[in-house]
């Protein structure tokens, strides 16, 4: 084996020891710490504040460690109108601790993913907040900077129609990107034109390369190793400074390490093979951060960089421009389709044409503008006054342009895995630089490859009958399957993100749990409109919707093994279930008239050993006497804001006073509660036992 072979596979096996140390299954998990009483937090913030969806906003501070028992960092979550700008320093808050948990289904759980991912050990609910500059240290004085020249750049670019977009080119700060730009952006299939990447800091090094690095070079050419290592060294620290700006995240890192490695391997002068580059940065990115491994951008960085290699790398003349701009496309879009459906990421219809001009457009004019006009956007108003329309004209340009293409947009549907891995690999083999005889063989022998594939025919439905209840979905969502036969229960009231979690939790949701068809698809709220939040190519096939006014109708399922009943009351819709001698009760989003309406439509309450909770618990619902005359054994409140915890479901206290075993599914996950002999079998995503009366 040559010099280059044993380092090759030295970096291999690193690379393989550094994952297994941080691998999970081979970590044992650390036990989750619960604190019951508000605590003291010291520290600085060390991540700039952002909006939540429930209107708070949300940042991180790092602790100074004084205090052990606490993590080094902390999620808080802070209620009022402050300005996100403020939130910066040190400070000393009061709070209530939590573990790092959120929503948690079948084929989600990932928010709680990136809180592990990003070594958050707890999330907090912040009482009061306190500056205290004696806890501010050379990092923190850091993320106090960087925070300050956000808040500047947004007050020197007011005239600006899109700063949300220039703050995050220029900061990796996405804190200001509403919900109408990602819907734009998803839309569009170009998330990735503001999330700091191997593209922007590319482009960076290019323009700083071009404008230093050639120049330095042509002078040393007495000395041309001289001169590319000073040229390496100088494009680096600029390179540097661009990704301290970006706030040198994980995602930020990664793509620094990759112009590193890259820069480092041109200067050496040597030649190189690209696979040796790639091995290298992914090398030190798992070693700088190992549980980068768990994340989507890592597979997609990566990912996308080994695809344009196999594309372009191995090609001995140069395509073109507008060539190579097309057969890199074809590359990442075809390459990366199966990892985005790994990730439940389902790829735009239109992201490959929009690329095509967006990219451009991005690289040649967008970020060299912003990038020579940053000193004076951030140095004065006077200053910034110059510089504002031409960069205002070049990111309105683009953002003009995503809103043309959104019209246009559309979700490709989901094939098999297997199916978009064979479809990658025929795209990535047809651009070989190789004669046609040969691509033509390769296609065809991946072509046999589902011939070849053997798979047991699936079972012809359901062996039992179960209910499950999603968590974190934006209210009560039941899922009723009796063998062959399915049913879903939307309890929920339709609001502003009823429709985005329909399609991204409940889809995922289903998805994993292999409901491809939904035979009965009952809405609980009358403003529920299924053409508007549940039509989407990632959702099951719905055969009958059964709306509010309809839910009269007494509907069976499956071979008779369960009976559904419908409960009008006040206009809303609930269920009542029979199976054997179990009976439940899916409330609808009824207030406290609702209720006692569906108690005088019972026959026998008494009978109801399961309560699906009216509105998750909040507000005024689920009375106290509506509950005692139920006297359900087991009760299930799956509230609207997960992020509110206790204090989003007041009726919790309520449900503690009576006789009930209540399962709180921020607490418990994803619920699957089948029905036995004795009562109802509860298995909790969050397993916290069966004899647990507050779970």
């Amino acid at each position: 084996m040559t010099g280059k072979g044993v380092m090759r596979a030295g970096m291999l096996a690193l690379t393989v020891v550094l994952i297994l140390l941080e691998w999970p299954g081979v970590q044992p998990p650390a036990e989750l710490k619960a604190w019951t009483e508000p605590v003291t937090v010291k520290g600085y913030v060390c991540e700039p504040a952002r909006p939540t969806s429930g209107g708070n906003l949300a940042f991180v501070v790092c602790t100074d460690g004084g205090d052990r028992q606490l993590p080094a960092r902390i999620r808080a979550t802070l209620d009022g109108e402050d300005s996100r700008h403020r939130i910066s320093g040190g400070v000393v808050l009061e709070a209530r601790l939590d573990p790092p948990r959120a929503p948690l289904n079948a084929g989600g759980g990932g928010f709680e993913q990136w809180l592990w991912r990003e070594r958050i050990g707890a999330v907090a609910r912040v009482r009061s907040m306190e500056p205290a500059p004696e806890f501010c240290d050379l990092a923190c004085h850091y993320h106090s900077a960087r925070i300050a020249l956000i808040h500047r750049l947004n007050r020197h670019g007011e005239r600006l129609r899109n700063p949300e977009l220039v703050e995050a080119l220029l900061f990796g700060s996405r804190a200001g990107l509403r919900e109408e730009h990602w819907a734009r952006l998803d839309a569009t299939g170009t998330q990735h034109l503001v999330a700091i990447s191997g593209l922007h800091v590319g482009l960076v090094a290019a323009i700083a390369g071009a404008g230093l690095g050639v120049p330095i070079t042509r002078m040393n050419h007495r000395r041309p190793a001289a001169g590319r290592f000073a040229a390496f060294a100088l494009v680096g620290l600029v390179t540097t400074g661009y990704a301290l700006l970006a706030g040198l995240t994980v995602p930020t890192q990664r793509a620094l390490v990759m112009v590193a490695v890259a820069g480092w391997m041109l200067a050496s002068g040597r030649q190189w093979r690209l696979w040796d580059g790639w091995l290298m940065a992914l090398m030190v990115v798992v070693m700088l951060e190992p549980r980068a491994l768990w994340g989507p951008g890592f597979w997609l960085s990566f990912g996308a960089v080994a695809c344009l290699i196999l594309g372009l790398g191995a090609r001995f003349r140069s395509p073109g421009a507008m060539r190579g701009l097309v057969l890199a496309q074809f590359a990442v879009v075809a390459g990366l389709a199966p990892l985005l459906l790994w990730h439940g990421m389902a790829p735009s219809g239109i992201a490959f044409a929009v690329n095509l001009a967006a990219i451009p457009w991005l690289s040649v004019v967008v970020m060299p503008v912003i990038l020579v006009a940053a000193p004076l956007l951030l140095l004065h108003p006077a200053s910034a006054s110059w510089v504002v329309p031409g960069v205002d004209m070049a990111v309105t340009v683009l953002w003009s342009f995503l809103g043309w293409a959104q019209q246009w947009a559309f979700e490709l549907p989901v094939p098999a895995s297997g199916t978009a891995l064979v479809g990658a690999g025929i795209v990535l083999c047809s651009m070989l630089p190789v004669g046609w005889p040969y691509r033509l063989l390769a296609v065809a022998v991946l072509g046999l490859v589902p011939l070849a594939e053997h798979s047991e025919p699936a079972a012809s439905g359901y062996a039992h009958h179960e209910l499950r209840v999603a968590d974190g979905v934006g209210g009560p969502v039941v899922l009723i399957r009796d063998g062959s036969r399915t049913v879903l229960f939307d309890g929920r009231e339709p609001g502003s993100r009823t429709r985005a979690m329909t399609r991204d939790r409940i889809g995922a949701w289903l998805d994993t749990l292999g409901v491809s068809v939904i035979d009965q698809l009952v809405l609980g709220d009358p403003g529920m409109d299924p053409q508007r939040h549940w039509a989407s190519p990632r959702l099951p096939d719905v055969r009958r919707v059964i709306e509010a006014p309809e839910c009269t109708l007494e509907q069976h399922t499956g071979r008779g093994r369960v009976t559904l009943s419908g409960l009008a009351a006040g206009g809303q819709c609930s269920l009542l279930l029979r199976s054997g001698e179990r009976t439940a009760l899916l409330a609808g989003p009824v207030d406290r008239r609702g209720e006692r309406r569906i108690l005088g439509g019972l026959s026998r309450a008494q009978e109801v050993d399961l309560l699906v909770a009216p509105r998750g618990g909040t507000g005024r619902s689920s009375q106290l006497g509506f509950i005692e005359a139920l006297s359900p054994s087991v009760s299930v409140l799956a509230p609207p804001d997960w992020y509110q915890g206790e204090a989003g479901a007041p009726a919790l206290e309520r449900y503690g006073k009576a006789a009930t075993r209540v399962l709180f599914t921020p607490r418990t996950g994803e619920l699957g509660l089948l029905p036995e002999e004795g009562g109802w079998r509860v298995e909790p995503a969050r397993d916290c036992g069966q004899k647990v009366r507050l779970c």
